[in-house]
């Protein structure tokens, strides 16, 4: 079931209120496969208004670099801080996940420190908020790892303290809506010595690919999700996996990991990539078990 926000759900694509005042309604049925053409969404600025308003603004990566405002090279604890997103929760906080809490017992790693924990979430608002049962992460033009010598590897995640090896299976489930699309993974299932096994990646125009690190082809799951939400369910042994959009199985397969443990990880990761404009996504509803 995907949402747009703007109206009630059905299933397959829906185009929302917005869409229609525009007229780019057309060409869309219930039930449309999930890897079909749906009408593009506007990309000008306001056609994700309604989602969110923003209280403040934000400095350019470079003058945080000038004003040495970020530590350089190290974990710093010292944060940044940034504008106030307020999420419109009645029509993000919808749907499966809509009235699960924010789980406690995570942490975040952004371009300034790996492993931050909840109690300092506050002094790192400028990528990671919390309103309501939504988690907001945002990525800003230019930014980069700063915390070693890695280049670019640009992220905002939260990560779970749930880790595994092979063996029993452990789900994590949420809602995506994306605000500012850019390519990046939006998911991970990321073992500590082994690499990922499994990732969901966003393309700069709200395509949403499954991608396989081994033995087959990655596969696009959902296209044109810009003001749109949806939601993913992944499954991990440890070996296996399973992933599931808005309760429908779209993908499985196996990665050997025969060392360290697997966590769940969900935000936003550049890996070698630039950061080439602003962007921000909400989840929804995080579980894990």
């Amino acid at each position: 079931m995907v949402h747009d926000m703007y109206g009630s759900m059905s299933f397959g694509f829906r185009v929302g209120k917005w869409a229609m005042a525009l007229g780019l309604v057309g060409g869309l049925c219930c039930g449309q496969a999930a890897d079909q053409e749906a009408v593009e969404p506007p990309k000008e600025a306001g056609a994700t208004e309604a989602l969110y308003t923003q209280q403040g603004t934000d400095p350019s990566f470079k003058s945080l670099l000038d004003n040495k405002a970020i530590p350089i090279g190290t974990n710093s604890t010292a944060g940044v801080k940034g504008s106030t997103i307020d999420v419109n929760n009645d029509l993000v906080e919808q749907g499966a996940n809509g009235t699960n809490p924010i789980p406690k017992n995570i942490k975040i790693h952004t371009l300034g420190n790996s492993a931050i924990g909840r109690s300092a979430f506050p002094k790192w608002t400028r990528w990671y908020q919390e309103d309501g049962k939504t988690q907001v992460f945002r990525l800003f033009e230019g930014e980069h790892n700063v915390r070693n010598k890695r280049g670019n590897a640009a992220r905002v995640e939260a990560f779970s303290s749930l880790k595994w090896q092979r063996g029993d299976w452990h789900e994590w489930e949420g809602t995506y809506t994306i605000v500012k699309p850019h390519g990046c993974a939006i998911f991970q299932a990321k073992n500590n010595k082994n690499h990922w096994s499994v990732m969901i990646n966003l393309s700069d125009d709200g395509t949403i690919k499954l991608n396989h690190r081994r033995h087959q082809e990655d596969k696009i799951i959902a296209k044109n999700m810009t003001g749109k939400s949806f939601d993913l369910k992944i499954r991990d042994n440890g070996h296996e996996y399973e992933v599931y959009l808005n309760g429908e199985k779209v993908g499985a397969g196996h990665y050997a990991r025969p060392e360290g443990h697997t966590s769940f990880r969900w935000g936003m990761y550049l890996g070698n990539n630039l950061v080439r404009r602003d962007a921000m996504i909400f989840v929804t509803g995080a579980k894990f078990r």
